[in-house]
């Protein structure tokens, strides 16, 4: 156990450095999301394995560390501080990141979780802080500001509506925005149908679904796209095959190949989009166990296909392939194609986030079938 530092009277701030603080540092949500009819408790068993060096790939390039902020005794908040050194060899922007934030309604306690993540950071020579990440901006991103009456898709972070004020009161401010989309399936956009059946009777582009027999070159393949097609978005930091397992490994069994879809133009790989099942509203009631029975409550509903929403997380082109007439096309009959999938099960919902505010291409797309952003999350900075 170590005392941060940055703690202001009243309230302390204790490194997690062992199993029972890092459990502890884990429940701090049930207290900060106490009467919140829209949460959804993280299962800790996966929360676990992501905070575990070893167990997560984030610690062959990254550190961390991870704080808890107490009141009388009390736990009250808790933020993470990591330095991820891909980010840094690729930006060179000095950035360490911060994360795993929450809080209640509290100024003081909030100020103090800053600060502790602040000066860890500044040790390590970063001269700016950046977030939040959950640990990398390949997991969960932002910090939600809007959208609080519905639950989140599943690996999207979820926030209280007091949080926002908390950091910026702690002196950090808005550096990007990230939006999420939600469409009905059962309505879709006509423009888009159309410009889908013009790229399909070109003849130059093919779609085929991802081949589970082939899982790992099938998830490499998807990095190899997904890596060229994100390289010059704002914070883009390469994905290993291995990070991207993490992902939608723990789903792997439980959807078929059709949830993953590669387009190709004149016969080349150029995009994918990777769908995964919104299990939120399955584990909302699990209290983070899957243990003893949630397991195969968890592994019934999903073989039965009771999943009544999903989260477009990856929906991108090489860059290469972007631009004209056959790229917006490209994308179009991925997107078709999925909304022609989503009629089967059906889906009241399907979410496409995150998409940066600055990525025009990609808003227009989802503007085009969802309308409105559903939901916003912040990237916030500051200077150390």
């Amino acid at each position: 156990m170590t005392r941060g530092q940055g703690a202001t009277p009243g309230v302390e701030i204790i490194k997690a450095e062992t199993p029972a603080l890092i459990d502890a540092f884990m429940r701090v949500p049930e207290l900060t999301f106490r009467g919140d009819p829209t949460w959804v408790p993280p299962l800790f068993l996966m929360e676990r394995r992501r905070l575990t060096p070893g167990k997560n790939p984030f610690f062959e390039f990254g550190e961390a560390a991870f704080f808890i902020a107490y009141r009388n005794g009390a736990p009250v908040g808790r933020v993470s501080a990591q330095v991820n050194r891909l980010h840094q060899e690729r930006h060179k922007d000095g950035a360490g990141h911060f994360g795993f934030f929450d809080c209640i309604d509290d100024q003081e306690a909030a100020n103090a979780l800053v600060a502790a993540a602040a000066a860890w950071l500044k040790e390590r020579g970063c001269l700016k802080m950046l977030g939040p990440m959950n640990l990398s901006i390949n997991e969960e991103s932002g910090l939600q500001i809007d959208g609080f009456e519905s639950p989140p898709a599943v690996f999207m972070t979820q926030s209280r509506p007091w949080m926002a004020a908390l950091l910026e009161g702690a002196g950090l401010a808005k550096e990007m925005d990230l939006y999420a989309y939600r469409m009905n399936p059962a309505a879709a956009a006509p423009k888009l149908a159309r410009l889908a059946d013009l790229a399909q009777t070109s003849g130059r582009v093919t779609l085929r679904p991802f081949d589970m027999k082939k899982f790992r070159p099938e998830l490499e393949l998807v990095v190899e796209i997904f890596n060229d097609a994100w390289k010059d978005n704002w914070g883009f930091v390469p994905i290993s095959a291995d990070e991207m397992e993490m992902v939608v490994g723990e789903l792997r069994y439980f959807f078929s190949g059709n949830f993953v879809r590669f387009v190709y133009l004149d016969g080349q790989p150029v995009g994918v989009m990777v769908v995964l099942p919104d299990y939120n509203a399955i584990i909302k009631d699990y209290g983070g166990k899957l243990f003893p029975l949630n397991w195969a409550r968890l592994v019934w509903n999903l073989w039965r296909q009771k999943i009544t929403s999903a989260r477009v997380v990856l929906l991108g082109l090489r860059g290469g392939a972007r631009g004209g007439t056959m790229g917006a096309g490209a994308l179009a009959m991925l997107v078709n194609e999925f909304i022609a999938e989503g009629r089967k099960y059906p889906f009241e919902w399907v979410e496409f986030s995150w998409i940066l505010e600055t990525n025009r291409p990609m808003r227009a797309i989802a503007e085009l079938v969802a309308g409105k952003p559903a939901k916003t999350y912040r990237v916030y900075a500051r200077t150390l």
